[in-house]
């Protein structure tokens, strides 16, 4: 590369990084309150709804993972009749489903923490910025576009292919614990995995996407984008039940 490429990058790369603050300076101060308005309505109004999805799927996993783990250690020394000596022997084939299950839904736990949902706390830090003057209002619509994008992107990354393959992964590991360190059947593994795999899915399938619609739809409005505008996504809602020797998880439509 020749030192005139160099110069015409590097020159390319500097007014990548200067339009967007120039963009906004050409804007009235009422445009910008406009676009303001766009933006925090869009996730202010989405937050209860993702907060609900992200502490709901939280306490699921966490109430999950702490029956399970109680029901294995209460089950460890379950004894069976043995049909051929008529004598008792070890009976583990539940306390080992739910210690695999816990263990599962302690990952699900982890997950969802070590990763927050962003859509359900972000919000909050545009709350907390000034608007009394042009320049802060300037600033918060700015710090606001990035936000929703950020939102955008974490509802899109939920679920992708990256977040399916580690569940994937994580569902396939407790199937063959089941099958190898506990030697039960194959078909004992496959259950463990499926189960699993069914959670999991509910999980992604019932994650908020308002964001997504909602940037959209600004970068068509405000943007220039070339597009179609996009409806909010239906909405989803996410039940767990507890009762005598298991729980349940479930959606409604």
């Amino acid at each position: 590369m020749n030192k005139l490429s160099c110069v015409a990058l590097l020159v390319f790369g500097i007014s990548l990084g200067t339009a967007y603050p120039q963009e906004k300076q050409a804007l009235s101060d009422e445009q910008v309150k406009e676009q303001l308005s766009f933006i925090e309505n869009a996730l202010y109004s989405a937050q209860p709804r993702a907060k609900t999805w992200w502490y709901g799927w939280i306490s699921a996993y966490s109430v999950g993972a702490v029956a399970m783990g109680s029901l294995a250690a209460a089950h460890w020394n379950d004894k069976k009749l043995d049909p051929l000596t008529q004598g008792k022997v070890s009976d583990r084939g539940f306390a080992e489903d739910m210690l695999v299950g816990g263990a599962t839904f302690a990952l699900g736990v982890g997950g969802l923490v070590i990763s927050p949902f962003v859509p359900a706390n972000g919000p909050n830090k545009l709350r907390a910025m000034l608007e009394g003057t042009s320049e802060e209002r300037r600033l918060k619509l700015q710090k606001a576009e990035e936000l929703l994008r950020e939102c955008a992107g974490h509802e899109r990354d939920g679920r992708g292919w990256f977040t399916h393959l580690l569940n994937l992964g994580a569902n396939a590991a407790a199937g063959l614990v089941t099958v190898l360190a506990f030697d039960r059947p194959w078909s004992d593994g496959l259950l463990t995995f499926a189960t699993g795999e069914a959670v999991s899915l509910l999980n992604i399938y019932t994650q908020p996407r308002r964001a997504i619609s909602d940037l959209n739809n600004y970068e068509i409005r405000y943007l220039r984008k070339q597009g179609a505008y996009l409806q909010p996504p239906g909405e989803r809602s996410l039940y767990f039940s507890l009762y005598p020797g298991g729980f349940g998880l479930g959606v409604r439509f």
